[in-house]
């Protein structure tokens, strides 16, 4: 029967003495612990009873595959299960999930780790794998009233599903307290990109990586931050409406494809385009009027500021970073060449 330090951890008897450290309170501890490796966590249970009573009530679970290098997932799994056993049953602020790749983790343990975490009214959920087997993403994830920050990212559909390439959201959600989403590899449509947005009125900060498909409309007046990293679709144009956005990023969509309804508060703005040269007449013209801080890459951009007359005196900065794509002459062995970086910043005075 294999065995390890860390197993035994959990089951030894502890010592009485106390120590400095323990006489810190709860919270602060809880914070320092939050910051330790979980194999060291539970090694700490020896130190004294108080730490043992300290560990056994964690509020942080970081599990992170650069942790358990070398460990099979049969003993990873047992590991992460005697934890959950002699965790108290206390609510829990996080619990993060990072597995390596290269070995697969039993997909019915980790819905039962989540399910453990969402009985305990987890408020960060943050899990990363790179295998699911099943299409549709566990149910009870969006029906949790206590999640504030939510991150998925699960590779892509399994191979044998032919009618989807992300994986799919359950057609209930109600996630009152999210106030942060970021999905990976999710087909978000507008239909379930408005249920998120309707039962979740706090949410500030979203981010949709590879998982975008077939948005019309981003209506939120509650978004602060927006991020749409690439598309699992072709990106026909979308228009955003969200009067309170300060930060934008958006990645796999040329700039035509972008406009904006409701005057903006934005703050700055990074746009990775595909499109063709963008000349100025354009919706996306929009973005260059509220912008404090603009990032253009793409190819062939052209960008014409003008200088608008308005009352009153204001001074703005507004850097913009013209980058052109990297190309690479394939006649020419070993001859490529980049284009250079053109820097402006402009200061101008509305008067």
């Amino acid at each position: 029967m294999e065995s390890s330090a860390d197993e035994h951890a959990m089951e030894s008897d502890t010592e009485t003495e106390s120590d400095l450290i323990s006489e810190l309170p709860e919270d602060i501890l809880q914070k320092i612990l939050s910051c330790v490796w979980i194999r060291t966590v539970v090694r700490m249970r020896r130190v004294s009873r108080k730490w043992m009573e300290l560990c056994e009530s964690l509020q942080f679970i970081r599990l992170d595959y650069r942790d358990f290098e070398h460990w099979k997932v049969e003993k990873f799994t047992r590991f992460v299960n005697n934890l959950l056993l002699v965790r108290r049953k206390v609510d829990l602020q996080t619990f993060q999930l990072h597995w390596n790749p290269h070995g697969p983790l039993n997909c019915n343990d980790v819905r039962m780790w989540i399910g453990y975490a969402v009985k305990h009214n987890v408020k960060v959920l943050d899990v990363k794998l790179c295998l699911y087997d099943k299409t549709v993403l566990p149910p009870a994830i969006f029906t949790c009233r206590s999640l504030q920050e939510l991150n998925l990212q699960w590779g892509n559909a399994p191979y044998r599903d032919y009618d989807h390439t992300g994986l799919v959201l359950p057609d209930i959600i109600n996630l009152p307290s999210l106030k942060k989403l970021t999905l990976r590899d999710v087909e978000v449509d507008e239909l379930s990109l408005n249920r998120f947005i309707a039962w979740s009125p706090g949410l500030e900060d979203l981010n949709l990586i590879d998982s975008a498909m077939h948005l019309d409309l981003i209506a939120s007046k509650a978004l602060k931050r927006l991020t749409l990293d690439g598309f699992l679709d072709e990106c026909d144009g979308f228009t955003i409406a969200a009067p309170h956005l300060i930060s934008f990023e958006c990645t796999g969509c040329s700039l035509e494809a972008i406009s904006w309804r409701d005057q903006p508060s934005l703050e700055s703005a990074r746009i990775d385009t595909c499109g063709y040269t963008f000349d100025c007449e354009s919706k996306f013209t929009g973005v260059l009027k509220y912008a404090k801080k603009l990032a253009l890459f793409g190819s062939d951009i052209k960008v014409w500021l003008l200088k608008r007359q308005a009352c009153g005196s204001i001074c703005c900065f507004l850097s913009l970073f013209l980058l052109e794509h990297f190309c690479c002459n394939k006649k020419v062995k070993s001859k490529c060449w980049c284009s250079m970086i053109w820097v402006y910043i402009l200061l101008y005075s509305c008067c």
